[in-house]
Formats: structure tokens, sequence, C-alpha cells
């Protein structure tokens, strides 16, 4: 099983999926409204799972301050309960993941620096930190800033809904890193939908469990000056 492990690990190292993450000049506002996304490039996920069948388009920008990520979601049935802060259930609930390994070690260990948040519809968080003896640190609680826009009605089956948008800012700061152009963060997104009494998660990489550092893919930091530039007029 070790040398299992061992062989993943290389592979993922070697075969790490890359996003390219340009630097804006104006922060981005906080609000669900993706009109200030225009120079993200985006990744487009879909479920291929037999469980569901939701698509997402992730964004992520980046200034001196803040590392932005945008998730747009299309859904036909939104359906979210939790509504306590780190609820153990609320994963189960229709919600998006990231998660970010800052020193991008691409190991098995959910260590110290690595972080995950799950969002719901209803706004509530669960988040944990790593430890030290490679488990998860629940009581850890994140400061990353996040808005949520429904695209239908939250908990009515009885209708066709389209989906919802999750737009969030996280501090350098609660990373632990500073910015600089060619900056490579282990990272993964993910999706879970719950229909009915069924639930189905997809992810950017293909990790499982979702919290295999070695299997993330490179966030990395770009400087286009010709996007900066283009900012300022």
């Amino acid at each position: 099983m070790t040398w299992i492990l061992l062989i993943m690990m290389i592979w993922a190292g070697v075969h790490a999926k890359e996003y390219i993450s340009d630097y804006i000049v104006n922060p981005i506002v906080i609000d669900a409204d993706l009109s200030e996304w225009n120079r993200a490039s985006v990744i487009l996920l879909k479920d291929t799972t037999a469980k569901g069948d939701n698509q997402m388009k992730i964004r992520s920008l980046w200034d001196e301050q803040n590392l932005y990520l945008a998730y747009e979601v299309k859904n036909d049935d939104l359906q979210a309960n939790q509504t306590v802060l780190d609820h153990r259930e609320l994963w189960l609930d229709d919600m998006i993941e990231f998660l970010i390994d800052p020193l991008n070690e691409k190991d098995s260990c959910w260590d110290e620096n690595d972080l995950i948040y799950h969002i719901n519809l209803l706004g509530q968080k669960k988040d944990d930190r790593g430890s030290a003896d490679c488990g998860t640190n629940p009581e850890w609680n994140g400061e990353a800033k996040y808005a949520v826009s429904l695209l239908g009605t939250l908990n009515d089956s009885t209708d066709t809904d389209n989906g919802y948008i999750i737009e969030i800012s996280i501090s350098w700061a609660e990373i632990g890193l500073k910015p600089v152009e060619g900056l490579k963060l282990g990272a993964d997104f993910a999706c879970g939908d719950k229909d009915g009494i069924r639930n189905s998660f997809f992810d950017w990489v293909g990790a499982r469990p979702f919290r295999s550092p070695y299997a993330f893919g490179d966030l990395i930091l770009r400087r286009d000056e010709n996007i900066i530039r283009d900012e300022k007029q």
C-alpha cells in the first residue's frame, strides 16, 4: 500500500494540472457579481458521475492583499439545510469547496499549513486546517470573505433552477505567504450536489479523498503587464 501511494504521489507531482491566476490592480468587490471577472481564465468542470449533472466554472485572480475565487455552478435543484458554523453535515448540502496547500508539498499529509473551506447555499461554512499528525483541526476558523447569489429558489423541487454563484476572497495573511509572480500553490476545487436522497461530488484533480495534497493542481500567480495596463486605462 505504501508503494502504491508513493507511485501515485510521484505521478501526481509530474502530471499536476495548472491554472494561471492573473494579478489585478483594483480589488474585487465580494458581492457574487461576476462583472469584474472578465480578465480571469476559466476552469470548466462537469459532474460525470451517475448521480449528478452539475457543471462548474472556476476563476481566480489576486492582488497584494487577497487571493480571489469565483464559482459559477449550473444546478437545476438548489438544496441546503445547514445554518450552523462547522456543522458536520454541511458538506451534504449543495456547496463548493476549495483546498489550498500553500507550500505545495505534493505529499499525503494534511498538515498545519493546509486549509479547506466548504461553503453552502445558505452562506454557512465548514472549514479546517491540518495538524502536525496529518489529521484535521476543526477548531480552526478562517476569515475568508464570501458572498452567495442563488439563480433560483432554495429547497423547492417543484421548479427548475439555474444554479448559483459564490465569490470569495482569502487574505494572503491567512494563507501564510507573500504573493509574488510565479508562486505556485497546491489547490483543488470541488462541488457537492444534493439531489433528494442522493449526493454527488466532483473536483478539479480527481483527488480521493479530497484532502490529498499530492494530487492537487498548481495555481500559479502571474503578473501580465498587458492586463495591468488595460485595467489602469
